[in-house]
């Protein structure tokens, strides 16, 4: 009989039973046209008469169609929508309120679980939007699996939700072992909307690599949101030092002290000397640093004097421009040397 059955009008003349059956066995037009007239039927649904000005409804009506169900509890016609439309995006819709209604125990979660395994991505996706804080075990699991997913966007979705429901272990454990441009990408976007210092509180620990691909793929490399990933490691600071050029201005001095003492340039030895003159009385995270910095100051000094040395004992004339360099940054190490003083006396 399904055969036949080539218009709405000929199908909404069928008995319930007869609808029933073609929603498991007709054609993908005649599933729609079943439950429609399965929903046009239900004494439930009067919040359909605004949706039904077409006989043959298109997919956003059949998603509107899918609200409306599970508002009114047909069930029964929400996950005939959910498992028989042709549209993936309509099943989405419905699947999204079918795993709503599994949380909360009033429909078996394996309705869920196996249109996950079996549908198209957009359901896969619409699942994992249900899933947050207290999510139940069983949608957790799902969230894990795909995380293994065949589809980059799927595993993106199962990484947010697997940080929602605070497995962050288990996200970053699969973001460490992403390709580049996909840890990369996954970072850009998890960082978006304001959650740069999130990210870096939930990178704290993470491995440099990662660490490095959030400061470059941040659109706004601020210290101030990026600190915790950063923290004194010389690699990192560089990194986001070649995203914004203000960044010393924003580190605290300490920090800046500390990355130094880890690795000594002329360049942050010398805006370090400048962020000291104008010091009166030193913090007291930059008062424990004084002794380990004039310390440092100290050998530098006796380096740069040593290289003078060297060089002025070779006595040829194009060793000018290296003096000149070399005195000019004993200069900076001094003076660096006499305020790290004034503040150890104060």
């Amino acid at each position: 009989m399904a055969a036949g059955l080539d218009s709405f009008d000929e199908v909404r003349t069928l008995g319930d039973d007869e609808l029933r059956a073609l929603l498991e066995s007709g054609r993908p037009e005649q599933r729609v046209w079943a439950i429609w007239a399965l929903a046009l039927r239900s004494t439930h649904v009067n919040d359909l008469a605004p949706i039904t000005n077409r006989p043959e409804p298109d997919a956003g009506v059949r998603r509107n169609l899918a609200v409306v169900l599970a508002g009114h509890g047909q069930l029964d016609l929400l996950i005939a929508l959910a498992k028989r439309d042709p549209a993936p995006e309509v099943r989405a819709a419905a699947m999204q309120l079918v795993s709503r209604l599994a949380i909360d125990g009033k429909v078996p979660p394996l309705l869920v679980t196996e249109r996950v395994a079996s549908d198209a991505t957009e359901v896969r996706i619409a699942v994992l939007g249900t899933i947050f804080e207290n999510a139940p075990p069983w949608l957790v699991d799902i969230a894990e699996r795909l995380l293994e997913d065949r589809d980059g966007e799927v595993r993106y979705e199962a990484f947010e939700a697997m940080i929602r429901v605070g497995r962050q272990l288990q996200a970053l454990m699969w973001l460490e072992e992403a390709p580049e441009a996909e840890a990369r990408l996954s970072l850009m976007r998890w960082s978006a909307r304001g959650r740069i210092h999130e990210c870096a509180l939930a990178l704290k620990t993470a491995s440099r690599r990662l660490r490095r691909l959030l400061v470059e793929s941040v659109r706004l490399a601020s210290w101030r949101d990026l600190e915790p990933a950063i923290g004194d490691d010389i690699t990192l600071v560089r990194a986001v030092a070649r995203r914004n050029p203000n960044v010393f201005d924003e580190m605290p001095l300490a920090a800046l002290m500390r990355a130094t003492l880890r690795e000594p340039t002329p360049a942050w030895i010398a805006l370090i000397r400048d962020r000291f003159s104008m010091l009166d009385h030193p913090p007291d995270e930059v008062a424990d640093l004084l002794h380990d910095f004039r310390e440092l100051l100290t050998r530098q000094i006796t380096e740069c004097d040593a290289a003078l040395g060297r060089l002025r004992g070779q006595r040829e004339d194009d060793l000018e421009r290296g003096i000149d360099y070399l005195q000019e940054q004993r200069g900076v190490l001094e003076a660096a040397y006499d305020h790290a003083s004034r503040m150890l006396v104060h």
